[in-house]
Protein backbone atom coordinates (compact mmCIF):
# COMPACT_ATOMS: atom_id res chain seq x y z
CA UNK A 1 0.00 0.00 0.00
CA UNK A 2 1.41 3.40 -0.90
CA UNK A 3 1.24 6.28 1.54
CA UNK A 4 0.08 9.74 0.65
CA UNK A 5 2.75 11.41 2.79
CA UNK A 6 6.39 10.44 3.22
CA UNK A 7 7.25 12.20 6.52
CA UNK A 8 6.63 15.24 8.69
CA UNK A 9 8.62 18.02 7.03
CA UNK A 10 8.79 20.40 9.99
CA UNK A 11 7.19 21.14 13.34
CA UNK A 12 6.21 24.75 14.13
CA UNK A 13 6.54 26.31 17.57
CA UNK A 14 5.62 29.91 18.46
CA UNK A 15 8.20 31.97 20.35
CA UNK A 16 8.03 35.49 21.77
CA UNK A 17 11.70 36.46 21.29
CA UNK A 18 13.25 34.95 18.17
CA UNK A 19 16.87 35.84 18.90
CA UNK A 20 16.74 34.54 22.48
CA UNK A 21 14.91 31.38 21.35
CA UNK A 22 17.46 30.66 18.61
CA UNK A 23 20.22 31.13 21.18
CA UNK A 24 18.45 28.83 23.68
CA UNK A 25 17.75 26.03 21.18
CA UNK A 26 21.31 26.15 19.84
CA UNK A 27 23.31 26.85 23.04
CA UNK A 28 21.24 24.95 25.63
CA UNK A 29 19.90 22.07 23.52
CA UNK A 30 22.88 21.93 21.16
CA UNK A 31 20.99 22.11 17.86
CA UNK A 32 22.16 24.15 14.88
CA UNK A 33 20.44 26.95 12.99
CA UNK A 34 19.44 25.89 9.46
CA UNK A 35 18.13 29.29 8.34
CA UNK A 36 16.60 32.48 9.74
CA UNK A 37 14.17 34.72 7.88
CA UNK A 38 14.17 37.78 10.09
CA UNK A 39 11.57 39.75 8.08
CA UNK A 40 9.03 36.93 8.14
CA UNK A 41 9.79 35.85 11.68
CA UNK A 42 10.78 32.25 11.00
CA UNK A 43 13.87 30.22 11.91
CA UNK A 44 14.50 26.54 11.21
CA UNK A 45 16.52 24.58 13.75
CA UNK A 46 18.21 21.33 12.66
CA UNK A 47 17.06 18.41 14.79
CA UNK A 48 17.76 15.17 12.97
CA UNK A 49 15.27 14.28 10.23
CA UNK A 50 12.54 16.78 11.09
CA UNK A 51 13.54 20.41 11.71
CA UNK A 52 11.85 22.60 14.28
CA UNK A 53 10.61 25.89 12.81
CA UNK A 54 10.36 28.71 15.32
CA UNK A 55 7.66 31.26 14.52
CA UNK A 56 7.74 34.74 16.03
CA UNK A 57 4.46 35.56 17.76
CA UNK A 58 3.31 38.53 19.85
CA UNK A 59 1.17 36.32 22.08
CA UNK A 60 2.58 32.87 22.80
CA UNK A 61 0.19 30.51 24.55
CA UNK A 62 1.95 27.29 25.53
CA UNK A 63 -0.09 24.16 24.94
CA UNK A 64 -1.51 22.31 27.93
CA UNK A 65 0.22 19.17 26.62
CA UNK A 66 3.59 18.28 25.15
CA UNK A 67 3.46 18.92 21.36
CA UNK A 68 6.33 16.51 20.57
CA UNK A 69 9.11 14.40 22.08
CA UNK A 70 12.83 14.43 21.46
CA UNK A 71 14.33 10.93 21.33
CA UNK A 72 17.59 10.27 23.18
CA UNK A 73 19.71 7.15 23.51
CA UNK A 74 20.79 8.20 27.05
CA UNK A 75 17.89 9.73 28.96
CA UNK A 76 19.76 10.03 32.25
CA UNK A 77 22.59 11.99 30.61
CA UNK A 78 20.10 14.25 28.77
CA UNK A 79 18.18 14.86 32.01
CA UNK A 80 21.34 15.72 33.96
CA UNK A 81 22.73 17.97 31.22
CA UNK A 82 19.51 19.99 30.98
CA UNK A 83 19.39 20.35 34.78
CA UNK A 84 23.03 21.50 34.83
CA UNK A 85 22.14 24.22 32.28
CA UNK A 86 19.35 25.53 34.52
CA UNK A 87 16.46 24.11 32.50
CA UNK A 88 13.25 23.40 34.43
CA UNK A 89 13.00 19.59 34.13
CA UNK A 90 10.57 17.09 35.61
CA UNK A 91 11.61 13.72 37.00
CA UNK A 92 12.16 10.75 34.68
CA UNK A 93 9.10 8.47 34.52
CA UNK A 94 9.44 4.74 33.80
CA UNK A 95 6.56 3.35 31.72
CA UNK A 96 8.13 -0.09 31.42
CA UNK A 97 9.40 -0.11 27.84
CA UNK A 98 9.69 3.69 27.67
CA UNK A 99 11.39 6.26 29.90
CA UNK A 100 10.46 9.92 29.55
CA UNK A 101 10.54 13.34 31.14
CA UNK A 102 9.30 16.82 30.28
CA UNK A 103 11.01 20.19 30.42
CA UNK A 104 10.13 23.81 29.64
CA UNK A 105 11.57 26.15 27.01
CA UNK A 106 11.86 29.94 27.37
CA UNK A 107 8.19 30.51 26.50
CA UNK A 108 6.90 27.81 28.85
CA UNK A 109 6.24 25.18 26.19
CA UNK A 110 6.33 21.70 27.70
CA UNK A 111 8.70 19.59 25.60
CA UNK A 112 9.25 15.88 26.07
CA UNK A 113 12.23 13.56 25.99
CA UNK A 114 11.84 9.82 25.59
CA UNK A 115 14.00 6.73 25.44
CA UNK A 116 13.14 3.18 24.35
CA UNK A 117 15.23 0.33 23.00
CA UNK A 118 15.49 0.63 19.23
Amino acid sequence: MSHLFKRIDTVFLEVSDMDESIKWYTDVLGFSLRWYQQEGGYAAINIGETPLTLVRSKEVTPSSHCPFNFYTSDIHKAHQELKSKGVQVEEIVDYGDVLSFNFKDLDGHTLGVCYFAE
